[in-house]
């Protein structure tokens, strides 16, 4: 297969010098860089053979100081074959050159394999020797997805049987990687390609075929010959899969699409199959099955965006449909502007270009108006996306659509929402938002509790009682610790979260560490990590083989967090199972590495002590703190939105938590909480409110805008004390228009203010502008 594959290289236009031997080097000034190196690996690879490790390491890495071509390299990789190097790598000595060896090779490998030359030329090969044609076709299965439409076309050609015949024998040996553009190929108006396609994949029995298929039965346009072999197909692939009820191909779409919202092991496994790659089929382009390259972290909605799209055109009926939708573009959008944020902090490389901020900046504009496409799903769909999200516990998603309800047109609260008397009702959208206020995650009842405000609808709704009280919660949220646990025992998840929370902690789960990452995606703020100890890999290949990511182990996992910006400074505990020599063996191999350990079955009051101690002065980023008083923010505006004549809530519940701000706070939180804490007319926080707007004087006279906000609270509060009538006397004469335009409404507002004292502001106040507008000089 190496001396295939090398010709094939040649035959690309690329020429390779003859071998040469150190004897006829020997003095030649004219021997070329590439004749020295080929010379140099030649030289490196017999000191091996003969125990030479050293001496065969200093070749190698003369070899590569002389910077080669990536294509020599990769010739010297076919050669000496991957057997042989990869026991090279195995030597101490010899690893880190091996690295870059390897390294090299690698990349020329790949650059080769996305060549279309490359590949029809290998394609061509499926016709000659035996020899060549299986080196041809285990090349290609290891090239994968983007030999597929070099393949169909191949298949499509009506004059050539033979190629038809070999091409199908590649892509089914080529498998599950090959089922997603093999789907999409079923578009084509070809009826004997259909029909082929559908042929392979139910040689692949990949249930992910089965919506298309289902489709293609159903639909009234479809050849009955395309038809029937659709029918078998199906067949084949529900009794390999063991599927039992195939027959609502709409129902298949969306169970499809489900899936790869919810994301999981099995979505992760395929992204690194399909090469992050979505597929369309175009008659007008060639090859007709195209691909775009999208940005790993959206791969999963954006194929099931596709399915959803897909689905919606054949079957406009099912209504479930649009909900789904809402919920996978809300995913796009917050995924994106969340890793912007954490990309312009990063001190570090990106490791992806996707990753960079550059990239991201790009993404985030181009989904600049994928919030309208949410809002257009309209109000029942936008519920029900919510509870979708929540089921699946994207509660970052479920938190953005909230964020879209906000609007009174849109959510349509005194309609939908469930009324007191009718408690949780099913029949009603709403009531995922009133059901909200009650779910285990913070997280997602701050967000129903915001919403809920904003929306401060007429109807008396079911559990509006404890809107004002997580308001006055989430207040005070800037303090609470966010623990991330990485449990994969559900029970061990469960408990952690439980007994955290009981403690007063803000609690984040996951079973692995894939999700784990997703966790810091969709909120980074992280004062601790607990990871589980005997953490096992679950991300296997195609042949059940582990795949070797770091994110598999525990190991792999701390190391991963400590080159992450946002959590290098975190303490990370480790877990340790409930086994006792197993739990010694974790213990030992961890020591030193962490900042403690916890024993499981999880005690909250351990955790919390371990936590607190860790924690310290840990410093955390920007982002991290931006977020944790996003929270705070949120619900301090969320307040002071309510109208307090009108409305069902009872403001004054919030009043000590808004009195909690007005000290050490970022000034944003202490305009907004001034704001509401003035709506809520607890005339008893006027001393406090008062006592710190004294202490900070100096502080205040350089920040108008917070300086107006507290004068706003005063004259809701009460106004006529002391030590109001002196600060408002003040801010009467104080430079700013702001802050004189806020003390003189802070008296107009002040309805138990006395006239002596508005006599006292008058005359201190009094306008002299008798001779203003006479005309005279």
């Amino acid at each position: 297969m190496r001396g295939l594959i090398v010709l094939i290289v040649l035959g690309l236009g690329f020429t390779a010098a003859p071998q040469v031997h150190a004897a006829a080097l020997d003095g030649n000034v004219q021997a070329t860089a590439a004749d020295q190196t080929r010379e140099l690996l030649s030289e490196g690879v017999k000191l091996y053979r003969v125990g030479r490790y050293d001496e065969s390491a200093l070749r190698l890495r003369d070899a590569l100081l002389l910077e080669p071509e990536n294509r020599l390299v990769y010739e010297f990789y076919l050669a000496m074959g991957d057997v042989l190097l990869m026991k090279m790598m195995e030597r101490a000595e010899l690893e880190p050159v091996m690295k870059d060896v390897l390294r090299k090779a690698r990349v020329y490998q790949s650059s080769l394999r996305n060549d279309p030359r490359y590949i029809r030329l290998l394609i061509e090969k499926l016709r000659a020797s035996e020899k060549e044609r299986l080196a041809a076709t285990t090349e290609l299965v290891a090239i994968g997805p983007i030999a597929v439409p070099h393949l169909i076309e191949r298949m499509a050609d009506t004059r050539q049987d033979d190629y038809r015949v070999w091409s199908r024998m590649v892509l089914t040996r080529m498998g599950y990687r090959a089922v997603i553009p093999l789907t999409e190929a079923l578009n084509s108006t070809d009826g004997r390609l259909v029909a082929s396609v559908a042929t392979i994949l139910a040689d692949i029995g990949d249930t992910r075929a089965l919506p298309k298929l289902q489709q293609l039965v159903t639909d009234a346009e479809t050849e009955e010959t395309v038809a029937q072999v659709a029918r078998n197909a199906i067949a084949t692939i529900a009794a390999t899969a063991g599927v039992v009820d195939i027959s609502d191909p709409s129902l298949l779409y969306f169970q499809e699409a489900m899936r790869y919202f919810r994301d999981g092991d099995q979505v992760r496994d395929e992204l690194i199959a399909n090469e992050s790659l979505i597929w369309r089929w175009d008659e007008d382009a060639q090859p007709r099955l195209v691909y775009t390259r999208v940005p790993r972290y959206s791969w999963n909605e954006l194929i099931a965006e596709e399915l959803l799209f897909d689905g919606m055109r054949h079957y406009r009926d099912f209504v479930a449909y649009h909900p789904l939708l809402a919920a996978v573009h809300a995913a796009q959008d917050v995924e994106a502007r969340l890793r912007l944020r954490l990309a312009k902090e990063r001190t570090d490389s990106a490791a992806r270009p996707e990753e960079t901020a550059e990239a991201l900046q790009q993404r985030v504009d181009a989904l600049a108006e994928m919030v309208d496409r949410v809002g257009m799903a309209g109000p029942s769909h936008l519920y029900r996306a919510v509870q979708q999200a929540i089921v699946s516990e994207r509660y970052d998603v479920a938190s953005y659509l909230m964020t879209v309800l906000r609007d009174r047109w849109t959510a349509d609260a005194d309609a939908l929402l469930p009324q007191k008397e009718e408690g949780l009702m099913a029949g009603k959208a709403g009531t995922v938002l009133v059901a909200a206020l009650d779910h285990p995650e913070k997280r997602v009842r701050y967000a129903a509790a915001v919403t809920l405000a904003y929306l401060d609808p007429k109807l008396e709704f079911f559990n509006a009682e404890k809107v004002v009280p997580l308001l006055s919660e989430a207040v005070g949220e800037w303090g609470m610790q966010a623990v991330l646990v990485v449990e994969p025992d559900y029970r061990h998840r469960n408990t952690a979260r439980e007994q955290l929370m009981q403690q007063g902690m803000l609690v984040f789960t996951a079973g692995d560490g894939f999700e784990a990452r997703s966790r810091l995606n969709e909120t980074p703020v992280k004062d601790a990590i607990i990871i589980a100890g005997d953490l096992t890999p679950s991300l296997r290949d195609e042949h059940g083989e582990v795949i070797d990511v770091p994110e598999q182990t525990a190991a792999g996992m701390l190391e991963v967090l400590r080159a992450d910006p946002r959590t290098e400074n975190t303490p990370i505990f480790i877990a340790l199972p409930e086994d006792a020599e197993l739990a010694n063996q974790v213990q030992t191999a961890f020591d030193g590495k962490v900042d403690g350990f916890v024993s499981k079955p999880f005690n909250g009051v351990e955790m919390k002590g371990r936590v607190e101690a860790a924690i310290g002065d840990a410093e955390l980023p920007q982002v991290n703190r931006e977020e944790r008083e996003s929270i705070s923010l949120a619900a301090c505006k969320a307040l002071g939105v309510i109208d307090p004549v009108r409305t069902q809530y009872d403001l004054t519940e919030a009043a000590a938590a808004l009195t909690a701000t007005a000290e050490n706070r970022a000034d944003e939180i202490r305009i907004a909480a001034m704001t509401s804490l003035g709506h809520t007319g607890v005339a008893s926080s006027i001393d406090r409110i008062t006592e710190v707007y004294r202490s900070q004087a100096a502080v205040l006279a350089t920040k108008p805008a917070v300086r107006a906000a507290f004068l706003y609270a005063i004259g809701l509060l009460d106004p006529t004390t002391e030590s109001a009538k002196d600060i408002l006397l003040a801010a009467l004469q104080a430079e700013e228009r702001e802050v004189r335009l806020a003390a003189a409404k802070a008296i107009e507002h002040g309805a138990t203010i006395t006239d002596a004292d508005r006599y006292d502001y008058q005359v201190q106040q009094r306008l002299d502008v008798l001779g203003a507008g006479a005309g005279e000089e």
